[in-house]
């Protein structure tokens, strides 16, 4: 009797192969894999984001910044910009409030040569540009083109209309406009896996609004599509930030991850100081303590360490002396070696188990979708 002939999974391998040139056999898939982070400017809005000190906003995953005016989104955006500019990224900035310009720009350190700016009205401009420079850079890399480090913005997606709405502008009709939604959600369903081919990291901010629900919540705007593509949905709220005399200063922003795939949904605070900007190291004081991280406050008397939670100035081990508050969030206290040591204290906070974990009430929703 002849022996059968094998197809194994190696002959289906082959096969897929010349099927879709992008996939492989796990063990060997980078597809999917984020192989550096984008700095916020803060590190405990990294690790909110990443899980890490020293991640942010991951290089092929498209991200969203979602809060009501006012609550630092292009700030935030700006921010992450001028550091991917640090790392050796170029920008496409697509702007569709008309909020940004070279002199902002510039006030946050951003080299403006190395931004390309677009305003754009309409869903269908973005998704024709952005499809357009997605599949030529596709198609150099199949050449066997060495690209450049790109990040791709939109400030923002809440505000972006559609042509339609337009022509009813003009025309003088009433009807509502039922396609934004569609449309965008069309956007993500396209661009998602270009983006993660190139290792384009898309930052989109939106706006939020309260539901009339029985129990009000806040949802992004736009629809389902952003936020079921975006592998981070970062909600913000503020509150007034106060200087010594009283006086609004800046403000207070909460960042609530409403998904994210990387890290657990912790919220966070931050500072927005108006003279100041935002401090890298606020939030930082959540995580020190006198046992494992060498910082307290309290005082130093006959030549030793005292831990007073009602001194004014804070005791560091590492400096061996103490420093007041003035110079509490600075590099002088926050030292390399310190960050290394709360980083390591987080991540039971921050990170998944390596069990996998279910998001119940995620779950649930989707269900009864």
């Amino acid at each position: 009797m002849a022996k059968k002939k094998e197809f194994s999974f190696d002959d289906i391998n082959a096969e897929l192969a010349t099927l879709n040139p992008l996939g492989s056999v796990m063990s060997n898939s980078s597809f999917s894999d984020v192989t550096e982070w984008i700095d916020t400017g803060n590190y405990h809005l990294n690790a909110c984001l990443s899980g890490s000190l020293f991640g942010g906003w991951p290089n092929n995953r498209s991200c969203s910044i979602a809060g009501p005016s006012g609550t630092g989104k292009t700030y935030l955006v700006l921010n992450s910009i001028r550091r991917a500019i640090d790392m050796g990224y170029s920008v496409i900035f697509y702007d569709s409030e008309a909020a940004v310009d070279k002199t902002l720009m510039k006030k946050f350190g951003i080299d403006t040569d190395k931004v390309n700016y677009q305003p754009i009205n309409t869903v269908q401009e973005f998704r024709s540009s952005v499809t357009t420079i997605t599949k030529r850079m596709q198609e150099a890399k199949r050449d066997g083109a060495e690209l450049p480090k790109m990040m791709i913005i939109l400030d923002s997606a809440g505000n972006l209309a559609t042509q339609k709405e337009i022509d009813d502008a003009v025309s003088g009709s009433e009807k509502s406009d039922m396609t934004r939604s569609k449309i965008l959600k069309s956007i993500f369903r396209i661009i998602m896996t270009p983006m993660a081919d190139l290792k384009i990291p898309f930052i989109f901010t939106n706006h939020t609004y309260q539901t009339q629900d029985f129990i009000s919540r806040q949802v992004a705007g736009g629809g389902t599509g952003p936020e079921y593509a975006a592998s981070i949905v970062l909600f913000l709220n503020k509150a007034q930030l106060k200087d010594s005399s009283g006086e609004k200063a800046g403000i207070i922003v909460t960042a609530k991850p409403n998904k994210n795939r990387f890290a657990k949904p912790n919220p966070i605070k931050f500072h927005l100081h108006f003279s100041e900007g935002m401090n890298r190291f606020v939030g930082l004081e959540n995580y020190i303590d006198w046992e494992d991280i060498g910082i307290a406050k309290g005082t130093i008397e006959n030549g030793e360490y005292v831990p007073k939670k009602t001194a004014r100035n804070w005791i560091c081990k590492h400096l061996d002396q103490t420093v007041p508050n003035s110079e509490f969030f600075t590099e002088k206290v926050f030292t390399q070696e310190v960050l290394e040591k709360i980083n390591e204290k987080i991540q039971p906070l921050f990170n998944y188990s390596t069990e996998v974990e279910f998001d119940y009430e995620e779950l649930m929703e989707e269900t009864e979708d």
